[in-house]
């Protein structure tokens, strides 16, 4: 399981968390056999849900669901995490996880071309018990989904905030990965903002530190300025978890309808589910569907 820090600095001024996401990377890079360019993209979405789900949600029935559609050749992406105690548990998938691109004129992963901009990012806050749900959606900033992310912290929950996300991939797979955000509080001094942003200008990128063996702690102090931040948890952690079950995927096929249901019986005589998220497989025998049909009576 990777490892999650929250922080404080300047006196309680400005809030951090800083993530590392290496584990979790990789893991969702061999489920799905990324490329290169789709490691770096669900790699960075996937550290962002994971720092999100370790900030915004409060109660184990909340969720958040992500959806980036910027009609690029990657095609949509989603992603989804909840949170259990000290973890925040993240899935997510690409449209067309097999895409890969040319290096960017400067040298690095060509993140943006294959998420592109002309499209929406889209926040769905859910709680499983009173069924509420928020959608916070914005327009698509770069595609590189940090400033994407920026974007809509600053439109739809009005917070200054600074987010880094970074995957560094070798032929071998996911060298590091992770991320931080800092968010301002509204008693924050011109100076310290000033600092904050001389400090983060100066830095390396994120996953270049990791990949250098800087803890998290040397990482917040690094990018706030503050040699004096204070460590609130230090213990918390993001790992990758999908929840999906012959059950469920019973559920999907009860909820397509009873004409959809009997073209598969009579036509197929079978049905095959994939989950998007782990690609776990289920088969439905033709008793089975016909079982689920019974249940629409």
């Amino acid at each position: 399981m990777d490892r999650a820090i929250k922080g404080l600095a300047y006196e309680g001024k400005v809030s951090i968390v800083a993530v590392d996401t290496t584990e979790l990377v990789e893991r969702i890079r061999n489920l799905h056999d990324l490329t290169p360019t789709t490691t770096a993209a669900l790699g960075r979405v996937a550290t962002i849900a994971g720092m999100m789900g370790l900030t915004e949600l409060k109660e184990k029935e909340d969720s958040l669901t992500i959806q980036i559609n910027g009609r690029g050749p990657m095609g949509s992406i989603v992603a989804v995490v909840e949170r259990e105690e000290a973890k925040a548990l993240v899935k997510v998938y690409a449209q067309n996880p097999n895409v890969e691109l040319p290096l960017a004129s400067n040298g690095k992963i060509a993140v943006g071309q294959a998420v592109g901009t002309d499209g929406f990012l889209n926040i769905i806050r859910q709680n499983e018990i009173t069924k509420t749900a928020y959608n916070g959606l914005v327009p698509l900033v770069s595609g590189e989904i940090a400033e994407d992310f920026t974007q809509y912290f600053a439109q739809s929950q009005q917070k200054p905030t600074v987010i880094a996300l970074g995957v560094l991939v070798n032929k071998n797979g996911v060298k590091r990965s992770g991320g931080y955000m800092i968010q301002l509080m509204p008693d924050a001094t011109e100076e310290e903002i000033s600092k904050i942003e001389e400090s983060v200008s100066r830095a390396q990128p994120v996953s270049e530190m990791l990949n250098q063996d800087k803890s998290l702690e040397e990482i917040v102090r690094t990018v706030t300025g503050d040699e004096n931040a204070l460590f609130l948890i230090s213990d918390l952690g993001i790992e990758f978890r999908c929840d999906c079950s012959k059950e469920r995927f019973a559920d999907g096929l009860a909820s397509i309808g009873k004409v959809e249901l009997d073209k598969i019986i009579e036509e197929d005589g079978k049905a095959n589910t994939k989950c998007h998220f782990c690609n776990q497989e289920y088969d439905f025998s033709k008793e089975e569907l016909l079982e689920i049909r019974k249940t629409l009576e």
